[in-house]
């Protein structure tokens, strides 16, 4: 009989241990609901921004590690690195900078159009040449992220990426 109540307790709490993480994720939190749009797509290119420069930073750090390959059963090991691909993600980067000069943060966009396109052109062509090159995730992943990044800052200045 006591082992019978203890079970039942101890399947309660359990169940309460779920529920609440369950139930905490369930609440909409919407943190542009205080604020103006304009506001809102401040925050959106300035994030936007930040996590091109994120982006392309790891993307030049895989690209850097390189290829290794293996011969005779492992005791010798060759990496080869892409240093056209890294000037390709160094400009890239450097072009991404200067987006972030002179919009001055995300709060300039009218002023920063012209980088943009830039932007949105290098990264283009960046995606254009690893896609096919490279067949390692962590840079596919990175690529994936500027995409994505890049999509953001064209719906912000009212640009299309041209894919």
């Amino acid at each position: 009989m006591k082992n019978n109540i203890f079970i039942r307790i101890l399947l309660a709490a359990a169940l309460l241990i779920v529920a609440a993480p369950v139930i905490a994720s369930a609440q909409i939190y919407n943190r542009y609901d205080y604020d103006r749009s304009d506001r809102r797509d401040v925050r959106d290119v300035r994030d936007a921004i930040a996590q091109l420069d994120n982006a392309s930073a790891r993307l030049q750090n895989d690209l850097n590690y390189g290829n290794e390959r293996r011969v005779l059963g492992g005791l010798l090991s060759f990496r080869t690195v892409d240093n056209d691909a890294i000037a390709e993600v160094r400009d890239f980067r450097r072009a991404v900078r200067d987006l972030r000069s002179s919009s001055r943060g995300g709060s300039a966009l009218e002023r920063s159009v012209d980088e943009a396109r830039t932007v949105l052109a290098q990264g283009v062509q960046l995606d254009r040449y690893l896609r096919l090159r490279t067949g390692r995730t962590n840079v596919d992943a990175d690529l994936a992220d500027i995409r994505s990044n890049l999509h953001r800052i064209a719906d912000a200045y009212g640009l299309s990426v041209p894919y």
